[in-house]
């Protein structure tokens, strides 16, 4: 889909004022000075588009969308995220007001609104204002904005059903059906009823189907499949060079209670001595383990099952005020599924104060225990003792989160025109709530207790009765159920005051008023207390809140014809950190109808959220499976793992803050033609962020910059990897963004048109402490945490031919391929080399037809040319499916859909 920009060029035909993202005044449409992209009703239904998120991705200022819905694993959430800067710092409006932002949360996390919120069948357009606004909107603000902008006055009815699948059969599945009704002429009746539905369901799609994590071997030599160390048929921890009794099965033994490694979701590992020769066992076997395949056991697509409902009514108790009213309620339910849960001493629970694990031991007088194997190797076997194991729960099959996240808002409010001004006041309240459900994770107490007893194999089949011990260790229910919410006061107005030489002086102020609660709660004791393996880790009660008080202004001033300068500034107040100003100016000069000149420049600011200066510490794990430089025995897998780490707040955070400044052009130098460049700079200081593990254990640098948060116990290991949350420092960004639109009439056959966008990054860097040097990111794939893969370019382009009642629209997006540090490729597939992730260009087709009385028809291909996704080596961009960035592209290849929309 390609997008509209909002054109600064005056049109011929007269149009009613109205408000424009970024700015509080009402106005022309065409007289914007900042950089507006506009999707409309009409490139929404071409797009075939039938999410939120699906919209925002062909928006080529949008960065890494992160997204847990399309790759199956964390709580259903989906973000935005303009200029890369995060989720954090793009602000996500309804209707020009603030959402709740979703309901669960961690120090150094983002806090966000998540998209599934977004009533999208009441949607008239979307606004993307690209350029900081904290001067109109506060907080979050620095990257942009975007503003989901719902019809209004609607009149008649519709109602669209819908199907797609997979050419390939393997899941994928999307179903729906919106209905949009309105009643009542504000001009006859004076009021107006709007209410919208949608629901949509979408299906699985398992990993190992696709196998999109195999395509390493081939593209990257010497490389092997995401593995990890804990896999099922299970290992030994330190004891017996950590073999796995698997890997000799058929060969050594013929043991039934010993599984070979399933080629299909293991791969061996041959071990060998520091200078390269095979380390073999006191027998003089190669010493050898099964990895599993982690990624094989998962889903690159979650089910899904998601709906809303919007209302709005509006009633004209005169002809200068208005009344109005605003409800929507949206729930979104996805189960994701990840790899069974992964157990070993370091998968527990550590303790903080000693540096200790677990032990998940084993009795060598159980009827399980290899104990002929190992005497066949040679090793010197106990008997009597425990030894301690490594292994998944693949008999009880994959974790399981189960999440329901629901997001109710309620608005009211007046508007209309007393003694001069323009004015809108409400009352906006919002909340969103999540639960989440555990289903397939294990007790960390109970299954220590149940290996004890003898009657668990590790390393292969159980009996009846093994398998019924098994499923008593494990954790499963209710486990987390928390809420957000946003309550708020606004007010503003806005008049001309004067006549200058270029038009009306016009003047605008506001008020607004917030209370932002954060009501984060576990509802089991264990699930808080971190005793869910292979979970988050310990998940602390956050309970806070703050108020915000801010005021606001904007000056337009016309000063002369074709030149326009405008000024707006904010106060905000917190109750918890103090107060920030912020300013912007804008410069827009029009000497004719075809060329205009626009320039803006402002600072911005993004608070701590809640949880960054009020959570408690709270232990989980790295994203990545990294390797330990310094540990203390290389053939451990305990040197590649993900390695445990805590997350801490700081109650004495400040705010970012930041600067930003952009120069464009428009110009419509043919009657068909029209064009706009902006070249935008964004920089950042005391950015809020962490030094994650990942990063440390993947840049040399950072490993030994920040060595002394790398806790390690008496034994060597890594105990965890400290990761407080900090002002770290800066941020520098910057680019160009291109748009052009065009339109023609060829006489006998019909009416064309191409759309153009495009985002072309010039700078991204920053800086991984105070007082460090700048890191260049451009064109990387990030640090493997809190840096997400940075694209230099990516555009979207469409063709539209109308002719009679026959549409077709063709679509390209393309994303540019990004580099893949050897640090961050050996972590994940094995061999230290740079890894350049491909190009992403997918094309999308959509023919309609609306020939038939009230009915429009659409059938479309998305992904045109069964396009694979790109391999990427890195598991962790917003999931752990292997393969394939999901918050650049989507999974299901080759794509088929069809829906009828009727309208009464």
């Amino acid at each position: 889909m390609a997008v509209g920009t909002l054109p600064a060029i005056a049109q011929d035909a007269p149009v009613q004022r109205v408000e424009v993202t970024g700015s509080s005044i009402k106005r022309v449409d065409s007289e914007t000075a900042l950089p507006v992209t506009v999707i409309t009703r009409e490139q929404i239904e071409k797009s075939g588009a039938v999410t939120v998120q699906e919209l925002l991705q062909k928006v080529s200022a949008s960065g890494a969308m992160f997204s847990d819905t399309t790759q199956g694993i964390g709580y259903g959430q989906a973000t935005a995220n303009l200029r890369g800067l995060g989720a954090n710092s793009t602000l996500v409006l309804l209707n020009g007001r603030r959402l709740a932002n979703f309901a669960f949360g961690n120090a150094g996390g983002a806090a966000a609104v998540d998209l599934n919120g977004i009533p999208f069948a009441a949607l008239e357009r979307v606004e993307v204002l690209r350029d900081g606004a904290s001067a109109v909107y506060g907080s979050d603000a620095v990257g942009g904005v975007v503003n989901f902008i719902t019809r209004r006055n609607y009149r008649g009815g519709e109602l669209t059903v819908r199907y797609g699948d997979t050419e390939a059969g393997v899941g994928g599945t999307e179903s729906g059906v919106n209905l949009a009704f309105g009643i009542g002429d504000p001009a006859e009746n004076r009021f107006n009823l709007l209410v919208t539905a949608n629901l949509q369901k979408q299906t699985r799609i398992k990993a190992i189907d696709q196998q999109w994590y195999m395509r390493g071997l081939s593209e990257i030599p010497g490389s092997a499949p995401p593995t990890s160390g804990r896999g099922f048929p299970g290992r030994f921890w330190d004891e017996f060079d950590t073999i796995s009794p698997g890997a000799y099965a058929g060969d050594v033994t013929n043991d039934p209670n010993i599984a070979a490694c399933d080629p299909k979701f293991n791969v061996i590992q041959e071990f060998t001595n520091d200078d390269g020769t095979p380390y073999l066992t006191p027998g003089g076997q190669q010493a050898k383990a099964c990895r599993f395949i982690y990624a094989a056991a998962l889903d690159n697509l979650p089910d899904k099952e998601s709906g809303d409902v919007f209302a709005r009514v509006s009633y004209n108790l005169n002809e200068d005020t208005e009344l109005y009213a605003e409800a929507s309620y949206a729930r979104s339910h996805h189960i994701g599924r990840i790899a069974p849960v992964p157990i070993s001493n370091d998968a527990g629970k550590v303790n903080p104060e000693t540096g200790e694990y677990p032990h998940f031991a084993m009795p060598v007088t159980s009827p399980y225990f290899p104990r002929e194997l190992l005497e066949a190797l040679g090793y010197d076997v106990p008997d009597t003792g425990t030894v301690d194991i490594m292994m998944r729960s693949v008999p009880v099959g994959n974790r399981v989160n189960d999440n329901t996240n629901e997001q109710t808002r309620v608005v009211a409010g007046v508007r209309g025109v007393a003694m001069g001004w323009d004015y809108d006041a409400g009352l906006n309240w919002s909340q969103a709530s999540g639960s989440l459900e555990y289903r397939g994770y294990v007790h960390e107490g109970r299954f220590i207790e149940a290996l004890a007893t003898g009657g668990i194999n590790p390393f292969g089949p159980m009996d009846e009765a093994g398998n019924a011990l098994l499923r008593t260790t494990l954790m499963e229910g209710p486990m987390r159920e928390s809420t957000s919410t946003v309550a708020a006061i606004d007010a503003k107005a806005s008049r001309e005051l004067t006549t200058l030489a270029g038009g009306p002086m016009s003047l605008a102020v506001g008020v607004d008023f917030r209370r932002e609660e954060a009501d984060d709660r576990p509802v089991n004791e264990d699930y808080r207390l971190g005793l869910h393996i292979g979970g988050e880790g310990t998940v602390p009660v956050t309970a806070a809140s703050r108020n915000v008080y801010a005021v606001f202004g904007e000056l337009v001033m016309p000063f002369a014809k074709g030149l326009e300068a405008t000024l707006a500034a904010r106060y905000d107040r917190y109750s918890d950190f103090g107060n920030t100003f912020n300013p912007r100016a804008a410069l827009r000069w029009q000497p004719n109808k075809q060329f205009a000149l626009r320039a803006s420049a402002g600072t911005g600011f993004r608070a701590p959220t809640l949880w960054d200066v009020n959570a408690p510490p709270a232990f989980t794990n790295t994203a990545n499976s990294l390797v330990d430089p310094d540990c203390p025995f290389a053939n451990s897998a305990r040197c590649e793992t993900q390695f445990t780490v805590r997350n801490s707040s700081d109650p004495n955070l400040k705010p970012e803050k930041s600067r930003q400044w952009a120069v464009g052009l428009v110009t419509d130098p043919l009657p068909w033609l029209n064009a706009t460049v902006d070249y935008w700079q964004i920089e950042k200081k005391d950015q809020i962020g962490q030094v994650s593990g990942d990063a440390i254990m993947s840049d040399p640098a950072l490993y030994e910059r920040y060595n002394s948060r790398i806790v390690r116990g008496s034994d060597g290991f890594i105990t965890y990897i400290d990761q407080p949350v900090e002002n770290l420092g800066g941020l520098r960004t910057a680019g160009i963004d291109l748009s052009l639109r065009t339109r023609w009439n060829v006489a006998g056959m019909g009416r064309f048109g191409v759309e153009f966008d495009t985002t072309y990054l010039t700078q991204w860097e920053q800086q991984t402490g105070k007082g460090q040097p700048y890191v260049d990111y451009l064109g990387t794939a990030g640090d493997g945490g809190g840096v997400q893969p940075v694209p230099e370019f990516q555009y979207t382009l469409a063709g539209d031919w109308q002719w009679g009642s026959f549409g077709v629209r063709l679509e390209n997006v393309f994303v540019k391929g990004w580099t893949e540090s050897a640090g961050l490729v050996d972590a994940n597939v094995g061999v230290l080399v740079d890894h350049k992730v491909k190009d992403s260009n997918r094309f999308n087709l959509q023919m309609r037809y609306t020939g038939f009385d009230h009915l429009t028809l659409r059938l479309g291909v998305r992904n045109l040319f069964d396009e694979e996704p790109p391999f990427t080596a890195v598991s962790s961009y917003g999931s752990h499916a292997a393969g394939f960035a999901g918050s650049f592209t989507d999974p299901r290849g080759r794509f088929y859909y069809a829906s009828a929309t009727y309208k009464f």
